[in-house]
């Protein structure tokens, strides 16, 4: 979310806005939103009807747990920052779509694991 704040303003130079889903509550994305300095908004879809719409699926324990995504948490240990598991459904995985103005998909990435997800610069260029 950190590079998405960084390029937020050559997006907005390109007449298109970032907007992330999430399935947790309103108050710990807001806190979240905050801590980040986030400059676009975070939904909450607790019930997951986003998800679904775009075919998210959750992931199996291999999937979870694989080599990439254990890294990647890893790094963020070496890096002070921790990751707060308590609440979180560790199994839903994400993705990310690049939408038209009239709602037609121009972009879809589904990830394969937690740690799965085009670079900022790759969804820049399909907008």
């Amino acid at each position: 979310m950190s590079q998405l704040r960084q390029k937020h303003g050559e997006i907005e130079a390109l007449g298109a806005a970032v907007l992330a889903v999430s399935f947790e509550p309103r108050d710990r994305l807001f806190q979240l939103s905050r801590v980040l300095r986030l400059p676009f908004p975070l939904l909450s879809d607790q019930e997951r009807d986003t998800y679904r719409a775009y075919g998210l699926q959750r992931g199996n324990l291999r999937q979870i747990f694989s080599f990439g995504t254990v890294l990647a948490y890893v790094k963020l240990l070496a890096q002070g920052r921790l990751y707060h598991f308590r609440r979180s459904d560790l199994r839903q995985l994400g993705g990310d779509f690049v939408v038209d103005p009239e709602g037609v998909i121009r972009y879809q990435y589904r990830s394969a694991a937690p740690h799965d997800r085009p670079s900022v610069e790759e969804l820049i260029g399909n907008i």
